[in-house]
């Protein structure tokens, strides 16, 4: 059987080959040498570590710290900056005036929205689509096709796309609906402590959101719901924030996934993801919503604002709503949220403009 590696650390008298008279020291064996010989191997190699970290901070100034790597386009930072940069120009309907085009990202003469699809779309290094069900899993926004083509051959971006353009259709999801936070009840009177909107909506926006779920194949996700009224001591920061439109529940934020909630967020960045969103705005129009607001950096993308409001101030049961049945925008765009920043497809969906 091996023995382990015992180190003999007892101190040892020795008369040094040197010595002269009376010249003598105390040593210990070279078993120690060895052991921090290692732990000087190891803080080298967490020395390296670090700098490797270090490297990829998206911060340039690293104190004292810069490697040549930082200013090279194949550096991990830089290219999350990069991927990132793609996303907010494809947000903002900005994408004519950027070449992405993968064989020579550098070349800004060439500014084609065709070219920056192609990378969005073909395999680039954010990722290609080889069809829906290769797209689950991954971030929204990240592959698939940044543009369209349109009836008339022309590509363009998926913000200008008429609704005509779109072929609806359905996710791969069962069609249920749930609350992303806990909504104050009775029975649990404090909701979800900090959230502002945290009321249940009404059962009629329940039961609408219900059948839209189950017509586009989504898993609907609440993620913001009613909100005290102003009338009834709501206040702004508190317990109600934006739009008279969430009071006593008449009013939700959703998100969709496929094939489940587990599965991916459905963003209006990526065309086959859209077409599944608006297969379920549709659904939610047909099945009386009366505003729909969604797209052009309004809450990031992949967030919807279903409501019957404006039925409810009819009946009396709330006040203060506008009559605008669509809008979009936000400050992903830099603009304000309101109909003109609407993508096409949305004022087409949501004809006419104002509810009467």
């Amino acid at each position: 059987m091996t023995q382990p590696n015992v180190i003999d650390s007892t101190p040892k008298l020795e008369i040094a080959p040197e010595d002269v008279i009376d010249d003598t020291h105390v040593h210990f064996d070279d078993g120690y040498k060895q052991q921090f010989a290692v732990i000087a191997t190891l803080f080298e190699e967490m020395q390296s570590d670090i700098r490797s970290i270090t490297d990829r901070l998206n911060d340039r100034s690293k104190g004292s710290y810069i490697r040549a790597s930082d200013t090279v386009a194949c550096n991990p930072a830089n290219q999350a900056a990069s991927a990132a940069q793609q996303v907010q120009l494809e947000a903002s309907g900005l994408l004519d005036q950027v070449n992405a085009e993968l064989a020579n990202p550098t070349d800004f003469s060439n500014t084609s929205i065709a070219n920056f699809g192609a990378i969005q779309g073909g395999g680039g290094n954010l990722g290609g689509n080889s069809g829906a069900s290769s797209t689950y899993g991954r971030p929204p926004g990240y592959g698939g096709a940044a543009t369209i083509t349109n009836q008339s051959g022309e590509t363009v971006a998926l913000t200008n796309a008429q609704l005509a353009d779109i072929v609806p259709a359905a996710g791969e999801a069962t069609g249920n609906v749930r609350y992303g936070f806990n909504p104050k009840t009775p029975e649990n009177p404090n909701g979800t402590p900090g959230k502002k909107r945290d009321l249940p909506i009404q059962q009629q926006l329940m039961d609408l959101l219900n059948a839209a779920a189950v017509s586009a194949g989504v898993d609907v996700l609440i993620t913001s719901g009613g909100q005290v009224p102003a009338s009834e001591g709501g206040v702004d920061g508190v317990n109600r924030t934006g739009s008279n439109r969430h009071d006593r529940g008449y009013g939700a934020d959703v998100a969709l996934y496929v094939p489940d909630f587990n599965g991916r967020q459905l963003s209006s960045r990526n065309a086959e993801d859209l077409a599944i969103m608006v297969a379920f705005m549709e659904a939610c129009r047909d099945a009386g919503a009366t505003a729909v607001g969604q797209g052009n950096g309004y809450m990031s993308d992949n967030v919807v604002h279903v409501d019957i409001a404006w039925s409810a101030q009819l009946a009396g049961a709330i006040a203060g709503i506008g009559a605008a049945r669509t809008w979009g925008g936000g400050s992903a765009t830099g603009t304000r949220t309101n109909y003109d920043n609407a993508p096409a497809y949305m004022k087409d969906l949501m004809s006419p403009r104002a509810n009467a």
